[in-house]
């Protein structure tokens, strides 16, 4: 399991891997930077009826937006992340079963299992590391702009989030390992992502209103929840990291069980 480890890790890294880590970089400095312009230039700074900010009117948002609140509206943007995990999915997986790696590698005389908690572990690390310099470059480019960045508090944020995210990065897996198709799966996975939370909301709502405690099962609306610095409470914390333990525990013995049986072309 090492060497396939390294061996994809190895590919990554010669690939084009560094595209979506720059990508990230780029958002968090892009968003930071529109906010500071939205509060110190005239021609961007535009109150609902159309007229400039007034000195005070800025002076007023200035002081209750400081560098960590900037960096904690950016860090709420968890639909960046969950997009730029497609590249994972994608490169760890997809590609292996088009290019006919993966068949040549089972053949070779690998499990099955070893190939798929290789390539697990190896998205669960990438994912990581997309993280930790989104949420870099996050602090940095909000301390740039803004100043007064709690980076302890944004690096705790960081750490609530990292088992939420993946149990996503988990669940994608699952779907890409369900639908063979690369464009079915990345449609159905951007669908689940955006979609699936509020529509059990609603069912919930309409037929099982005192089932409230599904509601505390959800994983995506709980990756923005944990940006905000405010509700960073033990309980919060804890709750959150089992959430997204049991994603993580859950689908990955799903998408296991699947891949047991699956043939491989």
């Amino acid at each position: 399991m090492i060497g396939l480890i390294r061996a994809d890790s190895y590919r990554l890294t010669k690939g084009k891997m560094w595209m979506p880590f720059a990508t990230l970089i780029v958002i968090a400095v892009a968003v930071a930077g529109l906010i500071y312009l939205a509060l110190n230039v005239d021609w961007i700074s535009l109150s609902q009826d159309g007229a400039a900010l007034t000195d005070a009117d800025k002076a007023i948002l200035t002081a209750s937006l400081s560098g960590t609140q900037v960096a904690q509206i950016v860090l709420s943007f968890s639909i960046v992340l969950a997009m730029g995990f497609i590249s994972i999915l994608t490169n760890l997986w997809s590609i292996e079963f088009s290019a006919g790696v993966a068949k040549n590698v089972l053949v070779s005389g690998v499990s099955r299992t070893t190939f798929y908690f290789s390539k697990l572990l190896t998205g669960w690390g990438v994912a990581t590391l997309m993280l930790l310099v989104y949420t870099a470059a996050i602090g940095i480019s909000s301390q740039l702009f803004m100043g007064g960045v709690d980076f302890g508090a944004l690096a705790l944020s960081m750490l609530a989030q990292i088992p939420l995210y993946l149990g996503l990065i988990t669940v994608g897996y699952f779907i890409f390992i369900v639908i063979p198709k690369e464009s079915i799966a990345i449609v159905t996975y951007i669908l689940v992502y955006l979609f699936l939370e509020p529509v059990v909301t609603n069912l919930v709502n309409v037929f099982l209103p005192k089932w409230t405690i599904i509601k505390d099962m959800y994983l995506f609306n709980k990756i923005g929840v944990m940006s905000d610095l405010s509700a960073l409470s033990q309980h919060a914390i804890t709750t959150n990291i089992l959430t997204g333990f049991a994603y993580m525990a859950v689908f990955a013995i799903l998408g296991w069980l699947v891949f047991r049986f699956k043939e491989v072309k």
